[in-house]
C-alpha cells in the first residue's frame, strides 16, 4: 500500500506542479506586458525594472493560482493514471475510491500546508517590497524603506512606521525645514493619526522646537492637521490587506473594532488565509468524481474543460461574493467560507454517486 501511495503522489503531484507553474509563468507573461506601459514614463523605471517588480510579485501568483493548479493537476495525474488502466489495476487489487481519495488528500494536506506558509510569511513580505520598489522608482517625493515609508512635501520630510490604510498611521515623525537657515526647525513625533471628519488627529504628540538659543518641548494628547500627508501619496502608498500576514490582520481588526470603524475588507482578507489551503482539499475532493466517473466514456481533454471551468466558477464566485460581502454587510466569516463548503458538498455528493 504504501508503494502504491508514493506512485500516486508522484503522478499527481508532479501534474499539479506543471500546471501550477505553467498558470503562473502566463500570468506573469501578461503581467509584464501590461508593465510595459509605464516603461518609460520615468527614467528610472525601465525594462529590467519592470521584470524585477514581477519576478518578485510571483509567490502571491503561485499563491492566488495554486487552488485552480491543484484541480486541474490532480484531474491530469489521476486522468493518466485512469487513461493508462492504472486505477483499475489498482481497484482490482483491492484498494477501494475511498482509499485512493484518502491517499491524494494526505497530500492535499502536506500541500495546503505549504500554501499557508506561501501566504503567510512568503507573499504579503515580496508583495510589499515589489510594491515599495515600484513606488521608489515612479514617486520622487517617496521612498519605502526598513524604516517605514518617507514622503517629501514642500518644507517636510515625513516618516511612517506604519501605514495601515488611508484613514490610519502609526509612528509618525515630521520634519519641518527651513529653507533660509538650512537646518531643521523642528520634529513633531505622533503615536498614531486618524482620519475624522476631513481632518486628521494625531494621538501622544511630542514636538521639538529648535532655536538659535536651545530646543523647546511641546506634548499634545491629541493634535488636528487638516492636510497631514498629500493624497495621492496616500492613496498608492497605504497598505492592501492582501499584503498583510494573518497576525498584523488580526491586530488591525481589534483596533477598528475597538474604535467602531469598519473593518470588513482586513476580516475577510483574513479568513481567506485559511480558506485558500483548505480549498486545495476540496478541489482534490473533486477531481476525483470526474476521474473515476467519466474514466471509461471521457478523455482527458473533456475532464481538464471540466476542470478548468469548474476552478474559474470557483475563483468567480469566491471574488464575486467577497465584493458583496463588503458592499451588502455579509459577515467575512461566511463570505469567505461559503463558497468552500458549497464547492465540498457538492464534490461530496458526486463523490458518493461514484461506484
Amino acid at each position: 500500500m504504501n508503494i502504491i501511495e508514493r506512485y500516486l503522489w508522484k503522478s499527481v503531484l508532479f501534474s499539479i506542479l506543471i500546471t501550477w507553474l505553467s498558470l503562473v509563468m502566463l500570468d506573469s507573461f501578461f503581467a509584464f506586458l501590461g508593465e510595459i506601459g509605464d516603461v518609460g514614463q520615468n527614467n528610472n523605471y525601465g525594462n529590467l525594472q519592470a521584470l524585477y517588480y514581477i519576478l518578485m510579485g510571483a509567490p502571491r501568483r503561485l499563491y492566488d493560482y495554486f487552488p485552480t493548479a491543484t484541480l486541474i493537476g490532480s484531474l491530469l495525474g489521476l486522468g493518466n493514471l485512469a487513461a493508462n488502466s492504472e486505477l483499475t489495476a489498482m481497484r482490482a487489487a483491492g484498494v477501494a475510491i475511498r482509499q485512493i481519495v484518502s491517499m491524494t488528500l494526505k497530500l492535499g494536506l502536506v500541500l495546503a500546508l505549504m500554501v499557508f506558509v506561501l501566504g503567510e510569511w512568503v507573499a504579503p513580505r515580496t508583495e510589499q517590497i515589489a510594491n515599495s520598489f515600484k513606488l521608489q522608482m515612479q514617486q520622487k517625493q517617496l521612498a519605502v524603506g526598513v524604516q517605514g515609508t518617507w514622503i517629501k512635501d514642500g518644507e517636510r520630510i515625513i516618516n511612517i512606521g506604519k501605514l495601515w490604510s488611508e484613514k490610519k498611521l502609526e509612528n509618525i515623525t515630521i520634519y519641518q525645514i527651513d529653507q533660509q537657515q538650512g537646518r531643521i526647525a523642528s520634529i513633531t513625533r505622533a503615536a498614531s493619526a486618524e482620519r475624522e471628519a476631513g481632518t486628521w488627529v494625531m494621538r501622544q504628540v511630542e514636538r521639538q522646537t529648535l532655536r538659535n538659543d536651545g530646543i523647546t518641548p511641546e506634548t499634545y494628547a491629541e493634535l488636528r492637521e487638516d492636510k497631514l500627508i498629500p493624497e495621492q501619496v496616500l492613496t498608492i502608498a497605504a497598505v492592501k490587506p492582501n499584503q498583510l500576514a494573518a497576525q498584523e490582520l488580526a491586530e488591525f481588526i481589534a483596533h477598528q473594532r475597538a474604535n467602531d470603524l469598519s473593518s470588513g475588507r482586513f476580516e475577510q482578507a483574513f479568513w481567506q488565509h485559511f480558506t485558500t489551503p483548505l480549498s486545495t482539499l476540496v478541489m482534490l475532493i473533486i477531481a476525483a468524481p470526474f476521474v473515476f466517473g467519466f474514466q471509461r466514456n471521457a478523455g482527458a481533454g473533456q475532464r481538464i474543460f471540466i476542470g478548468i471551468l469548474i476552478g474559474i466558477v470557483f475563483f468567480l464566485f469566491n471574488r464575486i461574493l467577497g465584493n458583496m460581502g463588503i458592499v451588502y454587510g455579509i459577515p467575512p466569516l461566511l463570505a469567505a467560507t461559503l463558497p468552500l463548503l458549497l464547492f465540498l458538498a457538492g464534490g461530496l455528493w458526486m463523490l458518493r454517486r461514484v461506484r
